[in-house]
């Protein structure tokens, strides 16, 4: 298999010969004018025909009350707000949920200190840990 590399101007050359020669022989190619194929225009004259005026028309009358723009914008921000609001139901909810999970950690917190200083007493009246630990508190 042999393969044969085209340096890049000469393809763009040889593209744009292949563009100009592909045009101009559709234009070559296309029908010339053809009287036939015309429309026939009718003809317009002035006659005496006068044109009747229309009849005056006669008032709409609403067959019930006018639709308002805040009525139809209304209508169109109801699924918005609708979601809206339980997005924000559902935040204030996930809110209320750590708020309550971080109560009770700190009391978790709180216990474990209280213990821990326990023991450390407890082992400092034993002897078991001497130091200035002993000494705080």
């Amino acid at each position: 298999m042999v393969i044969v590399r085209f340096p890049p101007r000469l393809v763009l050359a040889a593209s744009a010969i292949g563009m100009i020669a592909a045009s101009s022989g559709a234009v070559l190619l296309m029908p010339g004018n053809n009287e036939a194929a015309a429309v026939p225009l009718p003809q317009i004259t002035s006659g005496t025909n006068q044109q009747q005026a229309p009849a005056p028309a006669e008032p709409v009358v609403a067959a019930g009350p006018a639709i308002t723009g805040a009525q139809i914008a209304d209508l169109a921000l109801a699924p918005a707000r609708d979601r809206a609001a339980a997005l924000a139901e559902e935040q204030a909810r996930a809110e209320a949920e750590e708020t309550r999970t971080r109560a009770e950690r700190r009391a978790d917190d709180g216990d474990r200190w209280d213990e821990l200083r326990d023991e450390i007493r407890d082992a400092c009246d034993d002897g078991r840990i001497r130091g200035p630990i002993c000494r705080s508190g």
